[in-house]
């Protein structure tokens, strides 16, 4: 995908994000399903979390460098926000990413992935850090922060920026970060190692899914059976490699299965799929595959003998922008139970850059079953709101989910139809 600077409601907003065979285009599509607002009123809402076992609120990290929290009983907005930090702003930069702590309850410990300004390159610094929340469950301590890793950003694109604790057996100390491949295009430019470019090189963190453990005192520590430990002159924080951009992921809170959204480029949007049981080091096969085709750019660059194909892909004639989402585990809505629900951010090539909700089924081995949901989602039946651009799904505690949608600063909820 080239590089589009989109302006959304005014504010400046660079395309996060480019994989599905339409094999099943025409399968059972899920029924009965519609939006609701649940708040708006966000300044660039990118992403929705809860902690662990709070049921009451959700938590909206907005681009700019805020936090904001929605009591679900009301609807409202509360005031003043969570969390208010200074971040870079440029292009695709900003407060990208929130994870709470598996044992939040006890230790008030949250964890963000954000750009801050300067770097060798005057592109940015990536942070992940931990913050603590004050005596008021409702506002953190900015003060607070202790940051675990920071590194360098070539460009101001491709930052990556989802973080999450995996709910695996024997993996809920472990933090997963998504970062992108530094920028530009092609994986290729002032910050990108040659040859080969950065998602392939293992001694970079740029183009990988990170692996850490966190440690008690704000520290982390590589996990022993880190696919690269012991290795010399290896990143071993790596889990996963061959990545893009991979700005939202998710782990099925019910088997495990960690999905990848991986944006392409200028012909395909990727998800990727890794069982339960994976020990990590796998291939996604970027810069020299985009999905399941080899990268035009690179026309006569042999494919990586241990590439993993994506789970499924799809053309730019489906959807420019992969928003990588969840596999529905709420109560409220059992006909999409297992299902794997998510976003594309500006529909297709030729359309009218909105962007779109879609569901697929996954075996374990096989994808199925794609469907576009949007039309039965937005408008929604109360208030005719649409969807404009959606920066990704969310999960509440209760596996319930969520749409952001940078582009009306809305956040609405999957429901039932009602009749």
């Amino acid at each position: 995908m080239n590089l589009r600077i989109l302006r959304l409601a005014g504010p400046t907003f660079v395309c996060l994000l480019a994989a599905f065979s339409l094999s099943s285009v025409n399968a059972q599509a899920v029924q009965g399903l519609d939006a609701v607002l649940v708040a708006g009123g966000f300044n660039l809402p990118l992403y929705a979390t809860a902690p662990p076992r709070d049921r009451a609120r959700l938590f909206v990290v907005q681009q700019k460098g805020q936090i904001r929290i929605i009591d679900l009983a009301s609807g409202t907005v509360k005031e003043p926000p969570f969390l208010s930090i200074s971040v870079a702003t440029t292009g695709e930069q900003g407060l990208l990413g929130l994870a709470f702590d598996p044992n939040y309850a006890t230790n008030g410990y949250f964890y963000v992935n954000y750009v801050a300004p300067g770097g060798i390159y005057g592109q940015g610094v990536t942070r992940i850090s931990r913050f603590t929340v004050s005596s008021n469950p409702d506002i953190a301590d900015p003060a607070s922060e202790k940051i675990l890793l920071s590194f360098d950003q070539p460009q101001t694109n491709h930052n990556g920026g989802w973080i999450g604790f995996s709910p695996r057996t024997g993996d809920v100390e472990n933090l997963y970060i998504g970062m992108g491949d530094g920028g530009a295009s092609n994986d290729a430019g002032t910050g990108h190692i040659e040859p080969g470019g950065n998602a392939q090189n293992l001694t970079t963190l740029l183009g990988k899914m990170l692996r850490i453990h966190i440690n008690s005192d704000g520290t982390y520590s590589i996990p022993a059976d880190n696919p690269f430990v012991g290795m010399p002159n290896v990143r071993q924080e790596i889990w996963a490699y061959g990545l893009r951009n991979p700005f939202r992921n998710s782990f099925d809170r019910s088997l495990g299965t960690f999905f990848i959204g991986d944006v392409g480029q200028a012909q395909r949007e990727e998800i990727d799929a890794e069982a339960a049981t994976s020990a990590g080091g796998m291939n996604y096969g970027w810069r020299v595959r985009e999905g399941s085709i080899q990268n035009p750019a690179y026309p006569n660059d042999p494919v990586p003998p241990n590439a993993v194909n994506p789970a499924y892909d799809y053309s730019h004639a489906v959807g420019q922008a992969i928003i990588g989402g969840y596999v529905y585990r709420g109560r409220k809505v059992r006909n999409l139970v297992g299902t794997y629900v998510f976003a594309d951010y500006s529909g297709p090539e030729g359309g009218n850059f909105t962007g779109r909700i879609f569901t697929l089924n996954f075996d374990g081995t096989v994808a199925s079953n794609f469907q576009d949901i949007t039309a039965d989602l937005f408008p929604t039946m109360v208030g005719n709101y649409p969807l404009l651009n959606p920066t990704s799904l969310g999960e509440d505690a209760n596996g319930e989910l969520y749409i952001c949608d940078i582009g009306s600063g809305n956040v609405f909820q999957i429901v039932r139809e009602r009749r």
